[in-house]
């Protein structure tokens, strides 16, 4: 079996050269290739040459902005086998594939480990892994994506959150959901496929990678006095029992708002309102611990 490990050396602050020079060790005993990405878009042309080998499997090593661009170089196509090795700022995809921590038994999971089908979400041509949204977390996304050398992990979200939350202004956004709208003045839309983004927050609780559904959580405006209060209940997901909080499911959506508003998605920036965002069941196959492998 081969395998690339698509490697970018700026992702988590160069956390990752430390990484990849911890792992190396462990990819003695295995065929692996080993490409370093030398710009924005690069890991998914990288991508995007393997991306028809079925028996491939193609390892990102960076943070969630890496996985994105590896994903959107692995689809449409979606035949090689997809794992990561995180070494980033927030970390949020690897916590649904149950690594283990010890840096030699992840290394041999994320190379042969079992393997799973995935759902992905596609929203106006670009695929993503765990979160996208509009609203005040997009607004920090940008901010974070800034001053990602600043710090890594959830410190650096946090600090995102106390730099926006004072400026940040509800917006008007309207929803379609099989034909059926509605509006209202928002903080934020969140459209899960997985749980967690920002470095742990468990934005969408109930967000399952493998049902062909989003989970959407929409936050209704709300005074900066409320956010405070609201954030710190992410964290355990327990935000979606507030009055404020909708949540639904939804295998897509047309999200319209403010043109200027930005939308992102696994933590990068990719547009503005108006999108369309759908699930893509079973896209890919994501190597992952203590789990059955699934059949094709």
């Amino acid at each position: 079996m081969a395998a690339r490990i698509i490697y970018n050396p700026t992702a988590g602050n160069g956390r990752a050269v430390h990484v990849l020079e911890s792992v190396k060790p462990f990819l003695e005993k295995f065929d692996v290739e080993i490409v370093e990405t030398q710009g924005p878009g690069h890991a998914t042309q990288l991508a995007q040459e393997v991306a028809d080998i079925e028996d491939m499997t193609v390892v990102s090593l960076g943070g969630d902005g890496t996985h994105h661009e590896v994903i959107n170089g692995l689809m449409p196509s979606g035949k090689a086998i997809f794992s990561v090795i995180p070494a980033g700022t927030g970390n949020d995809f690897v916590r649904m594939l149950r690594y283990p921590k010890a840096l030699d038994q992840m290394v041999d999971t994320a190379l042969r480990g079992p393997h799973q089908w995935f759902d992905l979400g596609h929203i106006d041509g670009q695929y993503f892994l765990t979160v996208a949204g509009a609203g005040f977390d997009a607004e920090v996304a940008g901010w974070v994506n800034q001053r990602k050398k600043q710090g890594n992990g959830t410190w650096v979200f946090i600090r995102g959150i106390l730099y926006n939350a004072f400026g940040y202004r509800p917006q008007p956004m309207t929803v379609t959901l099989q034909e059926a709208t509605r509006s209202q003045n928002t903080f934020m839309i969140a459209i899960g496929n997985t749980q967690y983004y920002a470095g742990g927050m468990k934005i969408c609780p109930e967000a399952n990678p493998h049902d062909g559904e989003f989970q959407v959580v929409w936050i209704e405006g709300i005074s900066p006095w409320q956010v405070f209060p609201l954030l710190a209940r992410v964290f355990r997901g327990s935000h979606v029992s507030r009055k404020v909080v909708k949540t639904f499911p939804a295998a897509s959506l047309t999200l319209e708002g403010p043109k200027a508003l930005w939308v992102h998605a696994d933590g990068e920036l990719i547009g503005h309102l108006p999108v369309t965002v759908k699930t893509v069941p079973k896209a890919i196959r994501v190597r992952v611990g203590s789990m059955e492998q699934d059949a094709p």
